[in-house]
């Protein structure tokens, strides 16, 4: 059973959704999972409703965005309806960072904030595992170890017969998600003379992948993150920015 902060953080996303998202939330569960499977939400409206809530979102983003989830999740809905996979997509941020002045020591690293620039690179739409069903070829008991960016994680040892393998992963008993990957690159209308425009990777998955293309001018919604920079087999102690895509708009 959730801890009563919990409970009030996800009390407090259940009363902002009827307050300010009941239509929305109706035409959700009318369209999920095949048409529709993220509800989007505006910053303004968090904010007006409580403000204190909307800061959290934005310096907490992935803790507070379980919670968001979860509210849409015991939503009350007709007794056939889940939402269990849905997505909260927080979007119109009322500020954008530009790309070349995102800084460790501004606290950009872990918040969610906003680009904005040209989308110079987009991936072909691809499969990503999210939980890998591996199955002992020796004894068939199947072991299911959720999957992360940091690298396919496999199993140590097979749960039934505590043997160490061998494994093969069983696809249809595995769950995959949509995945893309951006490059946004700063429009070069706010340079200077001589300065180069600078880039951002941005990975997106499930129901945003797929809508843009190079070329498009965009603003994208993101949790901002590193990951440390490998030269052959050796670590280096240089760091690259990505972020994680929570919501991306083309604009005019």
């Amino acid at each position: 059973m959730a801890s009563s902060p919990n409970k009030d953080l996800v009390d407090r996303f259940l009363r902002f959704y009827r307050n300010y998202y009941r239509d929305e939330i109706g035409q959700l569960a009318q369209r999920y999972p095949n048409e529709q499977r993220s509800l989007h939400i505006d910053y303004d409206d968090l904010y007006q409703f409580d403000a204190d809530l909307a800061d959290d979102y934005l310096s907490q983003p992935e803790q507070i965005g379980d919670f968001a989830e979860e509210a849409l999740r015991v939503y009350d809905l007709p007794a056939d309806v889940s939402l269990g996979q849905a997505h909260v997509r927080l979007r119109n941020l009322p500020d954008t960072v530009d790309i070349r002045s995102i800084r460790v020591h501004d606290n950009h690293v872990g918040r969610m904030i906003a680009v904005s620039g040209i989308v110079r690179k987009a991936t072909d739409v691809r499969p990503k595992i999210t939980e890998a069903a591996f199955e002992c070829q020796r004894c068939g008991t199947m072991t299911y170890i959720p999957q992360s960016d940091g690298g396919f994680q496999e199993p140590h040892e097979c749960q039934g017969c505590e043997r160490q393998g061998p494994f093969r992963v069983n696809f249809d008993q595995s769950e995959f998600v949509d995945s893309q990957k951006l490059r946004i690159q700063e429009s070069p209308e706010g340079l200077r003379g001589g300065e180069t425009p600078q880039s951002l990777d941005v990975d997106i998955v499930d129901d945003i992948t797929g809508q843009v293309s190079p070329g498009d001018h965009v603003t994208c919604v993101g949790v901002l993150h590193i990951e440390q920079v490998e030269q052959g087999n050796e670590k280096s102690a240089i760091f690259d920015l990505y972020m994680d895509g929570v919501s991306i708009a083309i604009e005019d």
